[in-house]
């Protein structure tokens, strides 16, 4: 099955950042943006570039992107999860120009009953004839009931 963000992620516009899904399996997704030349991460001191920070969202929306594409092809909605952390964040960039194309990949590390979960993440693209890479492990949680959880924390 072929899937748009917007079916599979439980956003809206405009914080869909993902363009598109190019291949997902049981463990893994790829996906694809552009950098928008305006957008809400957009930093007029760097130039209108996005800095390079928010590659952990583009990473986080590819996560969730995997599972959702799993819940559409359950026949049921994407469900919330949450982005705990990630460790060893690494860029070579300090921030992706407008423009400038990127292949957001993710493969599971490991998965637990209790709804934890932890990818790894690869960014890659090319800006200025310099090669992008960006790394991280990115960890995650899916309640069973996001509402329950969220009262649990208040």
């Amino acid at each position: 099955m072929s899937y748009t963000p917007a079916e599979v992620l439980p956003h809206a516009a405009p914080m869909i950042l993902l363009d598109r899904i190019i291949a997902y399996d049981a463990d893994q997704l790829e996906a694809e943006l552009t950098v928008p030349a305006e957008g809400l991460f957009n930093d007029a001191e760097m130039g209108g570039a996005v800095p390079a920070w928010v590659g952990i969202e583009y990473l986080a929306q590819a996560v969730a992107a995997h599972d959702g594409c799993h819940c559409r092809d359950a026949g049921i909605s994407p469900k919330i999860g949450f982005l705990l952390g990630s460790r060893n964040y690494e860029s070579n960039v300090t921030a992706f120009l407008p423009g400038v194309h990127l292949r957001v990949r993710v493969a599971e590390v490991l998965r637990g009953e209790n709804g934890m979960a932890v990818f790894e993440g690869l960014i890659t693209g090319e800006q200025d004839g310099q090669a992008i890479r960006v790394t991280a492990r990115i960890n995650g949680f899916q309640p069973d009931d996001p509402s329950v959880f969220l009262k649990e924390q208040a």
